[in-house]
């Protein structure tokens, strides 16, 4: 196969850097041009410093960064872009390039809630990826959703089942999440902060568009969703406390059975970043724990791309579990890669 031309926008910040760790050897895409602001233009990328472990990748040091400027994308070929630009600038800049046929795979929040834009977690909605073809634009924008409600909606998958009415979640939320530099250390050290600006009502609106049913539109699902979103000192992984009542009385046992035999849809088997299984079920009283648990997914290049569920209570209707997962793979750059690896497949790229 052919590789596909991309290129990242926002090559600098964390997400930006985890991007390019997944696009090393990608079979499906070759990374063609890196972006950031127009003070770096000219600059090569291994002047950048270095926001994530192992750093820069070797193979992409010489690489030199170019403005943000659609049209020069265009004119190198460019066929998909990654975003890992903040919300506050992406909007206007994800719609130029989608409009001049770009393909565009977004981990920013701009367009999360436009009607035709999807918000794919492709285990749970990879049907909705469908919705692009009612954008009206030469190309298209496909966003993966907040890092939060990523791990979140994961965990869903293996009790969707018994039919969810309301959810009471609690998160405990990594400070990369906040980005680079993000908090200052007076803030966080020997600290919790109990509130994180717009996160909770994010969560309550992407998780219902996420699982909603998809007829040529999206109708979001009526579950009642309440959260608490929560900064705490760890570095890497969203640790959420579930409870979740359901329409029907289970047992220990088949909630159980439900999360231990989860698998992904068959379209997404031979995907390179989709994580077999998605979800890792563990029987132990003390995990998931960021330090051992955020780097879960096989294979290899799905290192971190799979959410864990533990500390599991099940009482008549109500379902009680901790889950984590990875929000600078699965929660940003890995989750764009893999609804990119889907668009490929499906011949929308």
């Amino acid at each position: 196969m052919k590789k596909i031309k991309c290129a990242v926008l926002g090559a600098t910040g964390v997400v930006g850097q985890n991007f390019l760790r997944l696009l090393v050897d990608h079979p499906y895409f070759e990374l063609t041009a890196i972006c950031a602001s127009e003070a770096r233009k000219g600059l090569m990328l291994a002047t950048v410093k270095e926001q994530i472990k192992g750093g820069i990748p070797e193979s992409f040091e010489d690489m030199l960064f170019d403005p943000i400027d659609i049209d020069l994308l265009l004119s190198k070929g460019v066929q998909v872009v990654f975003s890992a630009l903040p919300s506050d600038v992406a909007g206007d800049i994800e719609t130029e390039a989608a409009e001049k046929g770009l393909k565009v795979f977004s981990n920013a929040g701009a367009h999360r809630m436009d009607e035709n834009v999807p918000i794919l977690i492709p285990e749970l909605n990879y049907k909705h990826l469908d919705l692009v073809k009612n954008q009206n634009t030469e190309g298209f924008i496909v966003t993966n959703a907040n890092c939060t409600t990523t791990g979140l909606t994961l965990s869903l998958l293996p009790i969707r089942q018994f039919g969810i009415k309301r959810l009471i979640v609690a998160s405990y939320q990594a400070i990369s999440g906040a980005g680079y530099p993000g908090l200052s250390a007076v803030d966080i050290i020997s600290n919790v902060i109990p509130y994180i600006k717009n996160e909770e009502p994010k969560l309550r609106a992407e998780c219902t568009k996420i699982c909603g049913d998809f007829q040529g539109s999206i109708k979001p699902v009526d579950w009642e969703v309440y959260a608490h979103c929560v900064r705490v000192q760890t570095i890497i992984g969203h640790l959420i406390s579930v409870h979740a009542e359901v329409e029907q009385d289970v047992d220990h046992d088949a909630v159980a059975a439900a999360m231990q035999s989860v698998e992904s849809p068959n379209i997404l088997k031979d995907l390179p970043t989709a994580p077999h299984p998605p979800v890792v079920f563990t029987e132990e009283y003390d995990r998931p724990q960021p330090r051992y648990d955020i780097e879960l997914g096989w294979p290899e290049r799905a290192k971190g791309m799979a959410a864990k569920i533990g500390r599991l209570e099940v009482e008549k209707n109500t379902i009680r579990y901790i889950t984590l997962s990875n929000n600078l793979v699965r929660g940003a750059a890995g989750g764009s890669v893999l609804n990119a690896e889907l668009a490929a497949k499906k011949g929308l790229v």
